[in-house]
């Protein structure tokens, strides 16, 4: 077979959310012909593989089929399985379309966004956001239905992304940080009765942009009151999403993010004080030199889970004098205004309030394709948050993070 012949072998790559990101989790190859299927049994992939073999089109082990599918070992190690890359000119997440000499890939999909709705946007003025979210089954099986009996019943998380998933294809926000674990069994069986509803907005740029063109109030000596370009269009999605969903209890609105993210999840406790139940800001990239008096008073009228990692050099913990910034800044800040003592100096986490809980990680830690021990990049403790790996005791109780967000409600609503 010459090589012209082996080009025209085309694949589909299958992903799935992995906590480092979207992974290639199978290829299933249109061989069609007994001799394109002969070389395939011998190609050499890029590294090691967990399994292949002749297949149906839709992946199933067939040894009469006409495809061939492989799965690949993946890991945070293993490059050439990623499905994103980082494109550090635009600071954006992009897929990354696998490059196989002979093979051609036909399309990438990955099924677990399919619990999610398709791209939905919402306009304010001349910002155009763009979102998806999930429903729990029984309530996106009929409108009607949610409407006339299920008012007021579900809860709502709502995720704001980082830095990287910018811009006008939702499915990065959903697989770049894997929120898709919002919409699974892990979180929604902390809501038993109904599991709960999901929104991912997606803003164009960044939500810590000061003018819509990418610029960031934290890297600008003149701007020191962390302002955000998009505050109001999200401020707008969100009640319009309440419009048009009454089955969404207003009483049980979660709203957090991560790094980017969790600047905008404080904005919005600002924006909209008394609106959130509660509050997971997640390494949040929002400036000491923002935490005014009149702020941290408004931050404190939310409980608040803050989770960071000591290893951090995106947004650091301590400032070069080693005073506290970020995550540090915010805890420390809030603690005082609530009446206790500072922990500058001594070991965090030895205070845990019943509205404000600090999980300050001495590293992110997961495991590489071998199952070894494998330490990420000290800013991505988005991980072990969407892995419900972050728990705290509570008289001798340990809670988890997300059972413990489920278990706030606002004591009263206005309408």
């Amino acid at each position: 077979m010459d090589m012209d012949q082996r080009k025209s072998l085309s694949f589909v790559a299958v992903l799935q959310p992995e906590d480092y990101g979207p992974v290639i989790r199978c290829l299933i190859i249109q061989a069609v012909t007994e001799e394109n299927l002969r070389w395939l049994e011998t190609y050499k992939f890029p590294g090691p593989v967990r399994d292949r073999f002749r297949s149906d089109s839709q992946g199933n082990q067939n040894p009469m089929g006409t495809y061939y599918t492989v799965f690949p070992i993946s890991g945070p190690e293993i490059s050439w399985t990623q499905g994103f890359r980082y494109n550090e000119k635009t600071d954006r997440n992009e897929y990354k379309t696998p490059e196989l000499p002979g093979l051609k890939c036909a399309r990438m999909v990955c099924p677990a966004t399919n619990n999610f709705t398709r791209r939905r946007n919402f306009t304010s003025g001349k910002i155009t956001l763009r979102y998806v979210d999930y429903l729990p089954e029984a309530y996106s099986k009929s409108r009607r239905g949610v409407r006339t009996t299920r008012k007021g019943t579900l809860p709502l998380i709502i995720w704001l992304h980082g830095m990287g998933e910018g811009g006008v294809d939702p499915t990065l926000v959903l697989l770049g940080n894997r929120v898709t674990a919002l919409a699974e069994a892990t979180v929604q069986c902390y809501f038993p009765e109904t599991g709960a509803a999901v929104v991912a907005p997606q803003c164009p740029t960044l939500w810590m942009d000061v003018d819509g063109t990418g610029r960031i109030n934290d890297w600008q000596p003149d701007l020191t009151d962390g302002y955000s370009f998009y505050t109001e269009a999200l401020k707008g999605l969100i009640l319009h999403y309440l419009q048009n969903h009454p089955e969404i209890d207003r009483s049980r609105i979660y709203i957090g993010g991560c790094s980017n993210g969790g600047f905008m999840t404080l904005n919005m406790l600002l924006a909209m004080p008394g609106f959130f139940a509660a509050a997971f800001p997640i390494c949040p990239a929002y400036n000491a030199r923002w935490m005014n008096p009149g702020r941290i008073s408004l931050f404190s009228k939310t409980p608040m889970w803050i989770t960071a990692a000591a290893t951090d050099q995106t947004v650091p913990l301590r400032d070069a004098d080693g005073n506290p910034a970020y995550a540090d800044a915010l805890y420390e800040k809030l603690l005082a205004y609530a009446g206790q003592e500072s922990l500058s100096g001594t070991k965090f986490g030895e205070i845990t309030l019943p509205n404000l809980v600090y999980s300050r990680l001495p590293q992110v830690m997961g495991y590489d394709s071998q199952g070894f021990p494998y330490e990420y990049y000290g800013h991505f403790s988005w991980i072990p948050v969407l892995q419900d790996r972050i728990t705290k005791e509570f008289d001798r109780e340990e809670i988890h993070l997300f059972e413990w967000l489920a278990a706030k409600r606002l004591e009263s609503v206005g309408e």
